[in-house]
């Protein structure tokens, strides 16, 4: 916590002679009522709060007008409408940063955030997760309150980066949030419903050149055209550092397409591609396109679509060991005859996005491969 508006001595002169004392002049007036600036990271959560915040928060509530209660980050780990209102009363919502919400809202308790949100100017940064689709269901309902949040939401015109996790409001929508979003340098969306329509104009998008950090996870790209996420590539490749397409139900025909979107990307020095089924030659392919790139550093894929057990309706099943065992020798050597001994090569046999654990075989530093299970790195924890 940061204390300011008290004046500083050090460059005042040592007293004159006394005279009597001048009327006090509006400027001198504006500089003894000056509020006491108070700058404090918040986090409002159900249960007992931290005793020093609530002490603070009660305290400032009470001297309105002779307080000003600044927050640069803020967590709201609550559903509670009134206890973040409550909380919110005393602060300066234009002076929110960084805001991270990660709690299960009912549609009504956003609607009601939503006018704060759109108070909070300068927010660079915008985590919210926890509003899914699979339980909000009514798509009336859903549409209603999306066309609410997206007009707000679209307000944050400092806004750098975007992390959505698990919501039904992107849906159609995105055009309405990122159209005026400017600064935007990192966009992470993940099981999140999108339309085609969304993907194609994110791909055209002010924002798209700009993108340093880009992940899509969970997201249904399998059953869109490979086209919108293609031209998407190609608009950030002059800039994009970080590229995930985890999950996507991306398959062998859509890889031609991405391919030489992906060999644009200069900058790429991190790129995952877990959870997407394609075959050894495909695989194969990838591995080769992205280690030739200059500045890559570190690559996460799938294990080779010809290792899995198929169920009786098709559907993947478990990794079959043996089968694995046997193409690794392939993809190691796809991988050496294109990259650096400095780049670092991942397959991420099995994960769990609830638990955020993966196991990952690795190439050991003795030529060996290494399973490890390890916690799935967030988007701003990604090197590049």
């Amino acid at each position: 916590m940061r204390a300011q508006g008290c004046p500083s001595l050090a460059g005042s002169s040592p007293p004159g002679p006394l005279s009597p004392r001048p009327p006090a002049t509006c400027d001198a007036r504006r500089t003894e009522e000056r509020p006491l600036t108070i700058v404090l990271d918040l986090t409002i959560q159900d249960g007992p709060q931290g005793a020093f915040q609530a002490y603070v928060l009660r305290w400032a509530r009470k001297r309105r007008g002779r307080v000003q209660l600044r927050c640069e980050k803020l967590q709201i780990l609550s559903g509670c409408t009134s206890r973040v209102r409550k909380a919110l009363r005393p602060v300066r919502l234009d002076s929110i940063q960084e805001l991270v919400v990660d709690c299960f809202w009912r549609r009504e308790t956003m609607k009601t955030f939503a006018r704060q949100l759109s108070q909070m100017q300068n927010l660079r940064v915008l985590h919210f997760s926890k509003m899914s689709a699979q339980v909000y269901t009514s798509r009336a309902l859903n549409a209603l309150y999306s066309r609410k949040y997206a007009a707000h939401l679209g307000r944050l015109q400092c806004l750098r980066e975007l992390h959505v996790h698990d919501v039904f409001f992107l849906h159609g929508k995105l055009p309405a949030i990122l159209g005026s979003l400017t600064a935007l340098k990192t966009l992470s969306l993940s099981s999140c419903p999108l339309q085609e329509d969304d993907l194609k104009f994110l791909s055209g998008c002010a924002c798209a050149r700009q993108l340093q950090r880009l992940r899509l996870r969970s997201v249904c790209l399998g059953r869109f055209s490979p086209e919108p996420l293609r031209a998407l590539l190609e608009q950030a490749a002059g800039t994009l550092e970080t590229l995930a397409l985890e999950d996507c139900g991306l398959t062998d025909a859509q890889l031609p397409a991405i391919l030489p979107a992906l060999r644009q990307c200069s900058q790429l020095g991190f790129f995952s591609f877990y959870g997407n089924p394609i075959s050894l030659g495909s695989l194969c392919t990838l591995l080769s396109h992205t280690a030739r790139l200059a500045r890559f550093s570190q690559g996460i894929y799938p294990p080779p679509l010809e290792s899995f057990y198929f169920q009786d309706d098709g559907v993947l099943g478990s990794i079959h060991l043996e089968r694995f065992l046997l193409m690794l020798g392939p993809l190691l050597q796809a991988w050496r005859a294109s990259s650096t001994p400095s780049q670092r090569f991942q397959i991420c046999a099995d994960f769990c996005h609830r638990r955020r654990k993966c196991q990952m075989v690795s190439l050991g530093p003795r030529g060996s491969w290494v399973l490890t299970v390890e916690g799935l790195p967030g988007l701003s924890a990604l090197p590049v």
